[in-house]
């Protein structure tokens, strides 16, 4: 847009009140009542409050607007009423039956105007927070839209439109110049160039249809009704507005200009596009091609907005707005220019259900057909030596009392020591283990929903002293070397590349950790190409530094031959002496600094990308033990073994393997802050009462009949620490056994039974103490409250019926408790306990 097209546009612009935009509505459509200005960059737009109940937009358009284009979206608007099942708004008759109608203006030039049915909810941008279902309900939303429009057809949607997606690499070109910053410049520079060389080619392939075209954050309206009292968070999608922007273009430029907005401001913004995609895909579902060049068009969107944001300050330098509306937008793209196109590209195809590396499954069909040939990776061969497996999860006792985990040397004398206890020369370190050793910062991973760290193994470890010899299992050449000197990194490292020229032959092998038997046809190989032949690449890390002298690049190392030795902490990266050996399908443009563990909410990809080691190591299933059941099984099982009385938190329940402090830890090393566990005064597994308990638990473990020094010496010192006259110890062990001694001990000391309790309170789950917990008996299956039993108001300063932290608040519930007591005094009854 040039200068004097932005002047003309402003000139055109309907400056309609709000009393004449109410004649209009009354006039042309026979509606009375309120009518209010909504936010509108070129038009105007008014909320109309009709007298007849109802909610309607009233749409006067810019003097500028072709009609076309109007006549394009009514045309769409009633295609999708007829064409799909979902809801969006409709355009509303004037009284003479037309849906299009020109009014003059007040500047002398006719403006459309438009009645359309009010669409209930709020937009997405004012939607806080945005959880992956609801942007999940975004990708079906649209998906199910293009569905819709799929057969659509109108001459108006060929147009020369600056942001159709096709023109990308046009609009790009023409105003990156106007980016004041060079250093910006260049990033956008980078993404245009991968875009046409890599992306560009491919999208002659891929469908054309007419799209919505703007998804954005204020077009999006989500469904905010909900039919509790009790807030929710939004995960329906009432529909979509403001379909100015229908062009015909690129398929796929729908999810990816939705996926775009999403991404806006989020830790994790690929986790968000996900979400999107796989919506999207569930009901409109994309081709291999499309999802091959769905994130470069999505960055190529991110690219097109700020190149026309610079355009317009240029146009309006007055005009600071323009530049605070652009900065997520390069917040974003500085992000993404961390991530490796191929990455996002993987982990869009696994949020639609495929396998994220295509050409993953050809190297792992390789790898089996030909393990007859491979060469033992250390001294000992893994196919028949004795090994020792070990349990490094989340859950491993061998790990979880670790006073200090970053003592090294502590932890090398245990796992050795139980090599020397088995009687093995080699202990193994499983792949795809989650753990929870990874402590150093640069595990961490942001995420816009639970904290997450990256703690699933992708390799596999071999346990040996320093120095023991490490060989190359196949031919190949050296790729990269370095020292990854940081703490918990691989220290020194080499990573050899392998390529295979030729497709291999069908035969029977054993397949990776699971080692079992079946007979594979390899197809040839369909991707990973270099030089004409399948690539692929392997990985060894915690080496000596001396293994790195006399590499380098395109060093050849033929099989069997000895290339390295296992280094010593701490030159290793810090950890006990061991070989980190890694299969790699894809170094993603990286080199020696590829990732060895995976966030949990990322395992499939990094799976894909890193197949079972075990496919050249040959290990026997055999020597793998069982680790944890999974979650479905155990539920399973639960359902059938236990009472059910006890209930499970969460719709999606915790898997929980290991407390420590103040956190609980799922399987897979997520952290979960504890404010529900009753029973932890010092935090969980702490290590003093551990060990104690431990110590008592060898010795002696007996009741109260007997006489033995610490149960007398236990009640003396819990006394001394008690106020005069507490001088007398009841041992129990719960807090509903607690409980029922307290009742029985006031209700003997009164001689009275009633009990006064407050709403919604639980104290244990003895008949007398379910008498005295709303919580269950006016819960599901409760009788309700017994006659001895009356329930106080639970003091809520947000929710309850006195609000506010102030002394008054306190007060006034303190008065409802007197109040009881009163009335029961008065009764004759008299009250036994307040609990």
């Amino acid at each position: 847009m040039t200068m004097m097209q932005a002047t003309s546009t402003i000139q055109s612009a309907p400056t309609f009140s709000t009393d004449a935009a109410l004649a209009i509505a009354n006039q042309l459509y026979g509606h009375t009542g309120s009518i209010t200005p909504l936010a509108s960059e070129r038009d105007q737009n008014f909320l109309l409050n009709a007298n007849d109940g109802q909610q309607y937009v009233l749409k006067i358009a810019n003097a500028a607007e072709d009609e076309a284009i109007l006549a394009l979206q009514q045309a769409a608007l009633t295609h999708i009423q007829t064409h799909g099942d979902l809801p969006t708004v409709h355009l509303c008759p004037t009284i003479n039956g037309d849906l299009l109608t020109a009014i003059p203006g007040n500047n002398g030039r006719s403006h459309f105007v438009r009645l359309l049915s009010y669409l209930p909810g709020r937009p997405l941008g004012e939607v806080k927070p945005h959880s992956p279902s609801l942007l999940r309900a975004l990708g079906l939303y649209l998906g199910k839209l293009d569905q819709a429009l799929a057969t659509f057809a109108h001459p108006a949607a060929n147009r020369e439109f600056q942001w159709d997606l096709r023109r990308a690499s046009e609009i790009i070109h023409r105003h990156k110049a106007e980016i004041p910053d060079p250093a910006r410049q260049k990033l956008v520079e980078r993404y245009l160039t991968h875009f046409t060389s890599q992306t560009a080619p491919l999208l002659t392939a891929v469908r054309t249809s007419i799209v919505h075209n703007d998804a954005n954050d204020y077009n999006v309206i989500v469904d905010v009704q909900t039919p509790s009292e009790q807030p929710t968070v939004p995960t329906a999608i009432a529909g979509v507005i403001d379909f100015g922007d229908m062009v015909h273009t690129y398929t796929v430029a729908e999810p990816a200009i939705a996926a775009a907005y999403a991404m806006l401001g989020k830790q994790n913004p690929l986790a968000a596009a996900e979400e999107v995609v796989a919506g999207y895909h569930a009901t409109h579902p994309l081709t291999e091609t499309e999802l091959a060049v769905l994130y470069p068009l999505i960055t190529m969107r991110l690219c097109m907005s700020v190149c026309l944001s610079a355009h317009q300050q240029a146009l309006q330098p007055e005009n600071h707005y323009l530049s605070i509306s652009e900065a997520a937008a390069w917040k974003l793209l500085e992000t993404l220019a961390t991530v490796p196109p191929a990455l996002a590209h993987y982990r869009l195809r696994a949020a639609c259900g495929l396998p994220p590396v295509p050409h993953s499954q050809a190297v792992v069909d390789w790898l089996c057909a030909n393990q007859a040939d491979f060469a033992p990776v250390i001294a000992q061969d893994l196919r028949s030596e004795p090994v020792l497996v070990f349990d490094l999860s989340v859950g491993s006792p061998l790990v979880a009392d670790l006073d200090d985990p970053s003592d090294t040397a502590t932890f090398t004398t245990r796992i050795f020591a139980e090599m020397q206890q088995a009687g093995v020369a080699v202990g193994v370190g499983r792949y795809n283990e989650a753990r929870q050793l990874y402590s150093a910062d640069v595990f961490a991973q942001p995420r816009d929903e639970l904290p997450e760290r990256r703690t699933v193994h992708i390799g596999m470890d071999l346990f040996q002293p320093a120095g023991a010899p490490i060989f190359a299992p196949l031919d190949g050449a050296v790729h990269s070397f370095a020292n990854n000197g940081g703490y918990q990194d691989y220290g020194p490292t080499i990573i050899l590349q392998h390529t295979i020229s030729t497709p291999p032959q069908p035969s029977p092998v054993k397949g990776g950790s699971s080692n079992a038997f079946e007979t594979i046809t390899v197809p040839p190989p369909a991707g990973g190409r270099l030089g004409g032949g399948l690539t692929f690449y392997t990985l060894y890390g915690h080496l000596s530094e001396d293994s790195l002298e006399g590499l380098y690049p395109g060093k050849i190392i033929p099989k069997g031959e000895q290339f390295a030795a296992m280094g010593d902490y701490p030159i290793n990266g810090d950890w006990p002496p061991h070989l980190h050996f890694q299969i790699i399908t894809d170094l993603l443009g990286t080199s020696c600094g590829f990732n060895g563990v995976a966030a949990p909410s990322e395992r499939a990809v990094w799976l894909s990308l890193c197949p079972d080691p075990n496919l050249i190591l040959q290990m026997p299933e055999s020597v793998f033990p069982q680790t944890h059941r999974a979650k479905q099984d155990l539920l399973t099982t639960r359902k059938e073994r236990l009472g059910r009385n006890l209930s499970i938190s969460y719709s999606e329940p915790l898997h929980i393997v290991r407390a420590s402090k103040q956190f609980l830890y799922g399987i897979d090393g997520y952290a979960y802050l504890d404010v529900v566990n009753n029973v932890c005064h010092v935090g969980h597994c702490h290590p003093h009462v551990v060990r104690a308990a431990q110590r008592q638990m060898a010795v002696l473990n007996t009741n109260t009949r007997y006489v033995y020094d610490q149960l007398t010496e236990c009640a003396e010192r819990l006394t001394a620490t008690l106020p005069d006259p507490l001088s007398v110890c009841f041992f129990v062990n719960s807090g509903s056994e607690a409980n029922d001694l307290a009742l029985r001990l006031a209700r003997a000391y009164t001689g009275c039974e009633d009990t006064i309790c407050l709403d919604v309170a639980y104290h244990g789950n003895l008949t007398s103490l379910i008498d005295v917990s709303p919580y269950k008996f006016d819960g599901p299956g409760g009788k309700g409250a017994p006659p001895t039993t009356h329930v106080a108001l639970m003091p809520d300063p947000y929710r309850g019926r006195y609000l506010g932290m102030g002394r008054e608040t306190g007060l006034a519930y303190a008065q409802h408790v007197q109040e009881l007591i009163v009335a029961l005094q008065n009764k004759g009854t008299g009250v036994a306990a307040f609990i």
